[in-house]
């Protein structure tokens, strides 16, 4: 029997193509109503507008955990054959700007004291990694005895803050710990995230980026599902679903916004949990457990800003060839071009990435306001390149939590959140499935979304096959 799946797909572009070209390949007849008029979701690569095959930067995920990321890796490398190339996390030449001081990186970890936090005396001489690293040692103690659900009944209702608090640290450390490593604004969320997130990339992190483009991915998904041998996979693009209803014969109705009804067998909501609340889910009796993890989940906002300049500014004034800096500055954190000598006529620096409440103050100003704050607080950081206004080519903001097909960034859970709705988020309510990396543990990454897709795709043809049996 051949089923007929539907996959609402909108923020989670990964998960609901890859979960389509799993089900259609293993025989089932794959619709994708898109509500954008484009596929990618969060992997947005901003490209000219006038010539878009000219690369400029990428406004949603812009790095890959290659090395630790198995889906993805298997996608890119072996699928796709797509080419890749590194994504500099680090240069010693970068800037730290904290309290009015400004540092290389190498000047900041070898003297992490001259940005006047007011340490313990036990503390000072530490770098934030290392003060960092210290304070979460019991945590990754309890993994290594007793896995992850002994670190999540043991650890899961402590936020970072309160962790810290446990754990000693003075407050100047957790927030010189905090500023350091872009989650000053997100001290609330559960201590687990931290852990997750060094887990999933490694002690020593190598990160990665389609050349090209990271939404050649996206591309590459799409081409392989509209090239599907018997058309088992279609997608229609414009189309939001307004209305998804059970029906009494096991199968599900979905309706467009425009008043279109159709009926499926199986069901895959692929979208954030912020957009499903404006689906009207029926009979809502069905899915009490499921709304109200919907409405509780901490779902994050982010702002990223590019600036394009037509000299490579960063490295021909400042010998910065690629990384990062981190700035107390509205401007939060920097990504740079990976650049060396033969590529000295411009690029675009990442100049603007925030997420949290800075997202939020960014969001409160016009795109040419934003821009220009932008780049003068870029020109603040680096006072030996003011000239750059020279170069300045123009801007591109991305506010993520105003897209309205994605009102969001990614899912951070808080205190006791996977405890207590993690498995509601992730729940299957009779015949409708919902992915996303909302219901992973891998947040804020294209392989959370792709291992949702896995999930549900198992799912779906092992009941599929049963039924069939």
């Amino acid at each position: 029997m051949i089923a007929f799946i539907l996959m609402l797909h909108c923020h989670e572009c990964a998960a609901g193509l890859y979960c389509g070209i799993l089900l259609a390949e293993a025989g089932h007849t794959v619709t994708i109503f898109e509500a954008n008029d484009r596929a990618g979701g969060r992997i947005l690569t901003y490209r000219d507008p006038k010539n878009p095959s000219k690369y400029i930067g990428e406004l949603g995920a812009m790095r890959f955990s290659l090395d630790t990321q198995p889906y993805l890796n298997t996608l890119i490398r072996q699928r796709y054959k797509l080419n890749i190339t590194e994504f500099s996390n680090f240069d010693e030449n970068a800037y730290t700007y904290i309290n009015g001081i400004r540092a290389t990186n190498k000047q900041a970890h070898d003297n992490p004291n001259m940005f006047q936090f007011n340490t313990s005396q036990s503390e000072r001489g530490k770098t934030p990694d290392q003060l960092s690293s210290e304070a979460m040692a019991p945590i990754f103690q309890t993994y290594s005895e007793g896995g992850w659900s002994a670190v999540r009944n043991q650890w899961d209702s402590y936020s970072v803050e309160s962790y810290f608090n446990k754990m000693n640290l003075s407050r100047a450390a957790i927030d010189y710990i905090a500023m350091t490593g872009n989650y000053e604004t997100d001290l609330f969320v559960s201590v687990l995230e931290i852990i997750r997130g060094a887990i999933n990339v490694g002690i020593d992190p190598k990160f990665s980026r389609i050349q090209g483009g990271n939404d050649l991915l996206v591309q590459s998904m799409v081409t392989e599902c509209q090239t599907m041998e018997s058309n088992r996979c279609s997608i229609v693009y414009s189309t939001p679903i307004s209305q998804v209803r059970l029906l009494t014969s096991n199968q599900t109705q979905l309706t467009t916004k425009n008043g279109v009804s159709q009926v499926f067998d199986t069901v895959t909501v692929a979208t954030t949990p912020h957009v499903i609340q404006l689906i009207d889910f029926e009979p809502r009796m069905d899915f009490v457990q499921k709304y109200l993890a919907l409405r509780q989940v901490h779902f994050d906002c982010s702002t990223k800003i590019l600036l394009s300049f037509n000299t490579s500014w960063w490295y021909t004034q400042e010998n910065i060839k690629g990384g990062a800096s981190v700035t107390d500055l509205l401007i939060g954190r920097i990504h740079y071009p990976s650049t060396n000598s033969n590529q000295t006529d411009g690029g675009t620096v990442l100049a603007s990435y925030t997420l949290s409440t800075s997202s939020i103050i960014w969001q409160s100003l016009s795109e040419p306001d934003a821009i220009e704050l932008a780049l003068k607080q870029l020109i603040q950081l680096h006072n030996s390149s003011s000239n750059m206004r020279d170069y300045f080519q123009g801007g591109k903001v991305k506010n993520w939590c105003q897209d309205p097909y994605e009102r969001g960034a990614m899912a951070l859970f808080t205190p006791f959140q996977e405890t207590e709705i993690f498995d509601k988020l992730q729940a299957s309510i009779s015949n409708i499935h919902f992915i996303g990396e909302y219901t992973s543990f891998i947040h804020g990454w294209v392989e959370g979304a792709l291992s949702s897709a896995i999930r549900a795709a198992l799912s779906i043809t092992e009941k599929a096959q049963t039924t069939h049996a």
